[in-house]
């Protein structure tokens, strides 16, 4: 796998905010930066709305890589989702992994889940979960499928330990972990269970996920970009 190839598989977890991401707002909205080597790469951004036990979620992602100024590999994803209880209702997705064009959507099927890939049914049984980063409880699972790409995934997770992230000038509390199988990578959350960064290697290449605000912005100004 090239490593840009490798950065739409991250933005697969990197795609879902189940119910556990959005308990201390109503409303709000993140946005990361990706860097390859230390330079930017892309973005992704979210914006989610929750009503009691419901959380309605908007997102959106775009990558491009360049060799001399010249593209050589863009990625683009977009999904409007319903969770309830920290379990999806709907999935709405549109992934354009540089001219390979994915329409996936997914639906609750008793315990379990139906995805649709291009038109292709897929049943998933209850133990297989939706690779969400954004929710800590996928720590305790380790069969998956995705939502932006035509995947499943079987992996495991580490706890590294507790350790202090700097961001935007200040230290974060955040525990380490490290997911290990079908792909590899670390993840940090911080005290309110957020994904704060995720960092992999691909072919020499030291690829992040770095959140950029300490505390969720308004939708608005994340909807003024895109949305």
């Amino acid at each position: 796998m090239l490593f840009w190839q490798a950065l739409s598989v991250v933005a697969a977890a990197l795609l879902v905010l189940p119910a556990a991401a959005a308990r201390a707002d109503e409303t709000g909205a993140y946005t990361f930066t990706v860097l390859k080597d230390g330079q930017p790469v892309g973005r992704h951004r979210f914006v989610f709305d929750r009503s009691g036990d419901r959380i309605e979620i908007r997102e959106a992602t775009e990558i491009e890589v360049k060799l001399a100024m010249i593209p050589i590999y863009t990625f683009e994803h977009q999904a409007s989702e319903l969770w309830q209880d920290g379990r999806a209702l709907r999935i709405d997705a549109t992934t354009n992994d540089n001219g390979e064009k994915l329409d996936i959507s997914v639906r609750p099927d008793g315990q379990g889940y139906v995805r649709t890939v291009n038109g292709r049914v897929d049943r998933f049984d209850a133990s297989k979960r939706i690779l969400a980063v954004w929710n800590k409880d996928i720590l305790n699972h380790h069969d998956f499928f995705s939502v932006v790409e035509d995947q499943t995934l079987k992996v495991s997770f580490q706890l590294i330990g507790p350790e202090k992230l700097a961001l935007h000038g200040r230290l974060l509390d955040v525990d380490h972990y490290r997911m290990v199988g079908d792909e590899e990578r670390d993840l940090w959350f911080d005290s309110a269970g957020q994904v704060v960064k995720v960092e992999f290697q691909r072919h020499g290449a030291d690829i992040t996920y770095l959140r950029d605000q300490l505390t969720p912005l308004e939708p608005d100004q994340v909807c003024a970009q895109s949305c």
